[in-house]
């Protein structure tokens, strides 16, 4: 069964893509604290849109489909 997830969660890749970094770059950086807005569900990584673009870009009102 899969669950689609809601527009402010993302997954690793996709913050690996905004960085323009690997994807195990990414998982590396996340489990050391280093991703802002990473958070676990289960064993799951998952990033809070919101909380990454403002301390990332400095964006305050994230826009979808980016």
């Amino acid at each position: 069964m899969s669950l689609s997830l809601p527009a402010d969660v993302k997954t690793v890749s996709w913050a690996a893509q905004q960085l323009g970094i690997g994807v195990s770059t990414a998982y590396r950086l996340v489990g050391t604290g280093q991703i802002p807005g990473a958070f676990r569900i289960g064993g799951q990584w998952r990033i809070s849109v919101p909380r990454f673009l403002v301390e990332i870009h400095g964006e305050s009102n994230p826009t979808d489909g980016q």
